[in-house]
């Protein structure tokens, strides 16, 4: 039951990450339909070319050899050895030519079909391979099914293409026994090539279902529960608590930095409750003064408190010390209109120094 409260809770599309993840697993959207139609479209197209001539040529002429009595046969076991070897050489070399291509294009096909796929992770063991409940599980799936389905309807198909060329064959095949060698093997490539064109074009609408469906059922078996959606995004983009805890202890690690700064400063200009800027000049530098703390409210109050410890002057100025908090930020020097107001405030408080 907690098994279909879960699939049912899955309702979300597969985000990037998890489809991303699946496909390192080796968990992909497969089919092997394509490259098993294209293979039978290149065996039907090989055979109707000059290769398919030249085999046609070669049964001919092993059939006029082994029929016609041409090639003796030694009856003992070593003849007999001899003549299965040189039956597999001559069968290697009519076959391969086609087998070759085929397994070649099917895997394309199958790269182009799934994508670039490589792990070991689907050669690793796991219980829930030797499970009987777990295999009883898969045993009767929907995907399961759908192979099952799948398979019936490719046997039907072929088992019904192959009477219905045969059918159309079976007179002259009757009547063959009164024919020469050349008229047998027409009639065999005849039907050979009607069967595989037949066969192929079936596969055809077989391997385009087939993706679609596979397509599908990954889809749907990546699928998410709005509890694994928001767990990504928390484990991607971080714990919020987390991420604010940090922000705080960065705020607070900035602030004692600040705050260490303020016995340095020549002047603290307050607003005089809400604002306090801390000032900094070094007349030997050449440049204009600089802020080296500031802050609102209790964070203001801090810094009075801390000026008032340290000996450090403290000035009033409520438009001056809202424009300077505003404005200029820690370790920067003040812009060029606020020279004058600064400066009546520092000359000031170097002559009472």
């Amino acid at each position: 039951m907690s098994g279909e409260q879960d699939k049912s809770q899955q309702t979300e599309d597969a985000s990037e990450k998890r489809l991303e993840d699946a496909r390192k697993k080796g968990q992909v959207a497969t089919s092997r339909e394509p490259s098993t139609a294209i293979s039978f479209l290149i065996l039907a197209s090989l055979s109707a070319t000059g290769l398919g001539a030249w085999i046609a040529s070669r049964n001919e002429q092993l059939m006029k050899q082994y029929l016609s009595g041409q090639v003796k046969v030694d009856m003992t076991p070593e003849g007999m050895q001899t003549l299965l070897i040189d039956l597999s050489i001559e069968i290697a070399l009519m076959v391969l030519p086609i087998a070759i291509p085929m397994v070649l294009v099917g895997m394309l096909v199958i790269y182009l079909v799934t994508g670039p796929v490589f792990t070991f992770e689907t050669l690793k063991p796991k219980m829930e391979k030797v499970s009987p409940i777990k295999g009883l599980g898969r045993l009767f799936s929907s995907k399961s099914l759908a192979e099952f389905v799948k398979s019936v309807t490719k046997l039907s198909m072929i088992s019904f293409i192959c009477w219905y060329v045969v059918s159309d064959l079976f007179l002259p095949a009757i009547h063959s026994s009164r024919k020469s060698v050349d008229d047998i093997v027409m009639l065999m490539v005849d039907g050979s090539l009607a069967i595989v064109g037949l066969v192929a074009a079936f596969f055809f609408v077989i391997a385009l279902a087939d993706v679609i469906y596979q397509r599908w059922e990954h889809a749907k078996s990546m699928k998410m529960s709005m509890k694994e959606v928001r767990d990504e995004h928390k484990e991607s983009e971080g714990d919020p608590q987390l991420k604010a805890k940090i922000r705080q202890i960065q705020m607070e690690q900035a602030q004692n930095r600040m705050m260490a700064d303020v016995p340095k400063a020549d002047v603290v200009i307050t607003n005089p409750t809400h604002f306090a800027v801390a000032l900094k000049y070094d007349a030997l530098g050449g440049g204009a003064p600089t802020v080296v703390a500031k802050g609102k409210n209790e964070i203001a109050q801090k810094i009075k408190a801390l000026a008032k410890e340290s000996g450090v002057p403290i000035r009033e100025n409520k438009l001056l010390a809202r424009s300077l908090f505003k404005d200029v930020q820690i370790g920067h020097e003040i812009p060029e209109q606020l020279f004058a107001a600064v400066a009546v405030i520092l000359a000031e408080v170097f002559k009472v120094k």
